[in-house]
């Protein structure tokens, strides 16, 4: 069900009347303040957005030169993530305790052998 923005100005503005009436507010104190409200939760919302997106673990992340390539949950507390540690790739296992290395590659042997694994050749490699 679509709220229209009026709709919801007039439905606060007739919960604010027995307010206004003891206080003294009026209505376009009510209107403004709600206004204030809605932009305050909507900057909330932004910044929060921001953090995650430009935060301080993604900058590490780029000026390390580690990216995880992917992440494969094995159990509740277990998981396997495969990460590019500048030119090499890393298989890690993880558990709520501990991240082990399981299989080290270099880029180019791993990008050789997941296309081999997809049914395509290599350039100038071995099919």
């Amino acid at each position: 069900m679509k709220t229209h923005p009026a709709a919801l100005a007039a439905l606060t503005l007739s919960w604010a009347s027995p307010l206004q009436a003891a206080t003294g507010v009026g209505a376009g104190d009510a209107l403004r303040a709600t206004l204030a409200l809605v932009f305050v939760v909507g900057l909330m919302f932004a910044l929060a957005w921001a953090a995650r997106r430009f935060g301080p673990v993604i900058r590490a992340e780029r000026g390390l030169g580690v990216r995880v390539l992917g992440h494969v949950a094995l159990g509740q507390r277990a998981s396997l993530a495969l990460v590019r540690l500048g030119g090499a790739i890393l298989l890690l296992g993880v558990t709520q305790n501990s991240v082990n290395l399981l299989k080290e590659m270099e880029a180019s042997d791993f990008e050789s052998a997941l296309a081999r694994s997809q049914g395509r050749e290599v350039e100038g490699g071995n099919p």
